[in-house]
Order: C-alpha cells, then sequence, then structure tokens
C-alpha cells in the first residue's frame, strides 16, 4: 500500500460528507416530545466544516419534467427501486431495463405491466455483462437506477455519468480503494456536470433520523464521545446451487454470499450503521482491527460474524458488530454516546447520563402529517426534486467513506491486521474479476474459500 497522511482539511474537500451545496431546512414542528422546554436547555452546536443537510420531502415529489429511467439489475432490489422510483411523484416512467439473466428481467417486466401498467418493448430489453451501457447509451433514458452486484456499483455509476444520466445507486458506493475512488470520480464529474448520484442509504431519508440527526449536530448530547452500532441477524437468504448452472452463473445468483461480488456483509449491510455514525458525526476514520470468521454460512466464501474496534480523529471510537447467523440475539441498531448524554435508534430517544429520557422522536405527529413515510420511497422523492428544481445537493460522498471504512474493515478481518484509512484509500486493491463471462472457473472450490486470519494469501481471490 501507498502511504499518504490525509489532513482533516483535504478530508473535507476531497470528499465532504454532505457537502457545501444548499442546504434545506426540513420542517418538522410538532414531530417530537420532551420531557423538558428546549428554550430552557440550550446546547452548544457541534462544530464542522460540513454543511448539515435536511431534505424537505412532502407526501410526492415536485412537479416538473417527466423523467424516464432505465433498470439496471432486475431482481428483488432492483424491482424495489423501480417502484419505488414510481411511487415517489407524478411524470415519472421505467423505459428500459438491463439484467445478466433473462428470467430475472421479465419477472419484473411483468411485474410493472401488472402493477403500474408500464409495457417495456423488446427493442429497450438488454442482456449480458455489458447491457448497461445500452440502458446508460439510451438519448431518452435521463437517469438509470443501479441495483446490480455492489462490485458493479462503482464502474457503472461512474459509465452512467459519463453519458450524461443522473443516477440511483444501491450501496455501498464500492467494496475495494479502486472501486471508491472511481465513485468518487464519478461523484466529481457529475457535480462538473450538474448530475444527481443518490445513493441507497435510506436512513439519510428516515424522517425520524433526520430529527436526530438535527438535534445531535445542535449539540443534544454534547461532544461525541464513542458509539456502538449493530446489523446482527439470522441467516440472510442464499441460494443453493442447481443443475445446470456454471460457476459464474452459481455465484451471480447467490451474489450476497461471495466476496467478490458482495464485499461481504460486513459492507454489504454494517454499511448502514456505520453511515449513520459517519453522518451524524462528521469524523475522519483512522483505523480499524476486527476479527471475524465463517461459522454456519451455507454457501459462499464470506464470513458469518465480525466485531470492529474502529478508531476516528479526536480519539473516539466505535465497537461494531455484525453477524448473520441463525437462533442468536437479533440487533440492527445505533447508539450514539455523548459528553452529556446519548442517542439511540432502537426508540428514537436522546437520554442523558443517567439513562433518564429527554427526548422521543414522535411517530404520531409524523404519521397525522404525512402520509408517505416509506424512506425507500422518500430517497427517490429527494432525487427526483433535485433533478427538477436544479438545486443539487452532493450526498453521494458520506457512502464512499463509510463503504471504504467497512472493506477496510473487511480486509482487517481476513488479514488478522490493524488497516490504517489513509494508507488503505490509496492502495490498489480491487476484488473485481480480471475477466468475466458465464462459464465455469478452473479449481473453483480451491479459489473461492473462505479466508484466516493471519494466513497467506490475501483473500481477494482472482480467477
Amino acid at each position: 500500500m501507498t502511504k499518504k497522511k490525509i489532513s482533516r482539511r483535504e478530508f473535507l474537500a476531497q470528499s465532504a460528507l454532505i457537502g457545501a451545496g444548499t442546504v434545506g431546512a426540513m420542517s418538522m414542528g410538532g414531530l417530537l416530545t420532551s420531557c423538558g422546554d428546549d428554550s430552557k436547555n440550550k446546547k452548544t452546536p457541534l462544530e464542522s466544516a460540513i454543511a448539515p443537510y435536511y431534505p424537505e420531502l412532502g407526501d410526492k415529489a415536485i412537479d416538473g419534467k417527466p423523467l424516464k429511467a432505465g433498470v439496471i439489475g432486475c431482481g428483488s432490489r432492483g424491482g424495489g427501486a423501480a417502484f419505488n422510483f414510481l411511487d415517489s411523484g407524478d411524470g415519472l416512467s421505467i423505459v428500459a431495463m438491463a439484467d445478466i439473466f433473462e428470467d430475472r428481467l421479465e419477472d419484473l417486466r411483468k411485474r410493472l405491466k401488472e402493477r403500474q401498467g408500464t409495457d417495456i418493448p423488446d427493442n429497450k430489453i438488454y442482456y449480458g455483462f455489458d447491457a448497461y451501457k445500452k440502458v446508460c447509451e439510451d438519448p431518452e433514458i435521463d437517469l438509470v437506477l443501479i441495483a446490480t452486484p455492489s462490485v458493479f456499483h462503482a464502474p457503472h455509476t461512474k459509465y452512467a455519468i459519463e453519458c450524461g444520466k443522473h443516477v440511483f445507486c444501491e450501496k455501498p458506493a464500492g467494496i475495494d480503494p479502486v472501486g471508491c475512488r472511481t465513485m468518487l470520480a464519478a461523484i466529481k464529474q457529475a457535480r462538473d456536470k450538474n448530475l444527481v448520484i443518490m445513493t441507497g442509504t435510506q436512513r439519510h431519508h428516515n424522517r425520524d433520523y433526520n430529527e436526530c440527526y438535527r438535534r445531535i449536530r445542535e449539540g443534544e448530547i454534547g461532544r461525541i464521545t464513542n458509539a456502538v452500532v449493530k446489523w446482527n441477524q439470522g441467516h440472510m437468504g442464499y441460494r443453493d446451487r442447481q443443475p445446470g448452472w456454471t460457476d459464474m452463473e452459481y455465484m451471480l445468483r447467490d451474489f450476497f454470499s461471495w466476496n467478490w461480488l458482495c464485499g461481504d456483509h460486513v459492507i454489504d449491510q454494517l454499511v448502514h450503521n456505520v453511515d449513520v455514525f459517519q453522518w451524524f458525526s462528521h469524523l475522519k476514520p483512522v483505523s480499524v482491527v476486527a476479527m471475524g470468521s465463517q461459522l454456519q454460512r451455507k454457501t459462499g466464501d464470506i464470513y458469518d460474524n465480525f466485531c470492529l474496534d474502529l478508531l476516528y480523529e479526536g480519539n473516539v471510537r466505535v465497537n461494531a458488530q455484525a453477524r448473520q447467523i441463525d437462533d442468536c440475539a437479533n440487533d440492527v441498531s445505533e447508539t450514539i454516546y455523548g459528553t452529556e448524554g446519548y442517542w439511540t435508534s432502537k426508540d428514537m430517544s436522546i437520554r442523558d447520563l443517567n439513562d433518564n429520557i429527554i427526548w422521543k422522536y414522535d411517530y404520531d405527529a409524523q404519521n397525522a402529517k404525512y402520509k408517505q413515510n416509506d424512506p425507500y420511497v422518500l430517497e427517490h422523492m429527494d432525487m427526483v426534486n433535485q433533478i427538477r428544481s436544479g438545486n443539487i445537493v452532493p450526498q453521494a460522498e458520506t457512502t464512499v467513506i463509510s463503504s471504504l471504512t467497512c472493506a477496510m474493515a473487511r480486509e482487517s478481518a481476513y488479514t488478522g491486521k490493524e488497516l490504517k484509512y489513509d494508507e488503505f484509500m490509496t492502495s490498489d486493491l480491487s476484488l473485481m474479476l480480471p475477466e468475466l463471462h458465464l462459464n465455469n472457473i478452473e479449481d473453483f472450490e480451491k479459489k473461492f474459500v473462505a479466508p484466516k486470519a493471519g494466513q497467506a494469501p490475501p483473500p481477494n481471490n482472482k480467477a
């Protein structure tokens, strides 16, 4: 790895977490409860060079130019993104689709016709590893919805931006340093072209998370000192190999189980929780020591448990956990501690140091004011609002930083080494295979195995 010291100023300039663009003010009046008079408990806001952004979101996107989208990746998340986009406002349509596999594309094509009356013509249907290029190059399309396996997120986004398209891309932003730098290059190019890149970190569009973010930035828990974030659940859905599938088809259809495709679940899922801390704290990652193993995984070469000791600037530590093992304690949450109290997503409350609730989010008030509260729809609403208004607020950088932090943690667990963020972000590690095809792979079962900490070779398997 090439060593390069990144200063806080460079960190904020190169990858501004939320951006210095126009800042909206969320109209959240009445959506909170408090055990005291806020006017009597003024706090000192947390200092930051980063301007907070609170999206103004109603029940549907603002009216404006009709927008035509193409879907790249037609699996379950691609289908979800397509319907979320269509549900976010008026004058929105899906006009093209791309996937490696015909059956997945045709399934979504059928559901779009049945539920939305959307009939995608045959000349707008594309298959194969390069099918995404056909969608991006289509002059009729305004934006693309990318929900491919994670390793493809960055290159597909970059190509779409080069073609002049707005982008919604699922998280993570990349699964290795090369991919994350590719995404950062796309973000810079999008900014130069006045294009939107929205990433699938939907907590940024939860009304409750936004109000909690505002309160933490206003100093309600004091200076942030540490945090605990978790994504612990049972074994995630996997696919058994079927007769006739080649090695590559098997991995692609079961991509959540293979490191080179998903980057392991420490980045595929825990990135959400790490991203919340990154978003709320505005702090720069420094280093990580992580551990993990594969105990009960049914398919694939990734781990099923991780524990991370993440160090951020100011000697702020984050304990992060990720587990996919059945019949264990489940917990998907974030808790951030400060000098004057703490916040937890478990019940969206702020408590003092004696564990007394001093504020709690009011969902009844939210539901009385808004009909649309699905964050998966709201993130598309924000994207459409920005496209139609031209008031574009960069948000994707925080996803890149959180993704790179989790990729660094994966490599730390795989190798057993402490890794430094500044060094890792400039390394040449890439999990992309040198050749993409749908054939069998020589010595497949030997090349794709779960790594063991402290043992060579490095875990970025190549076929």
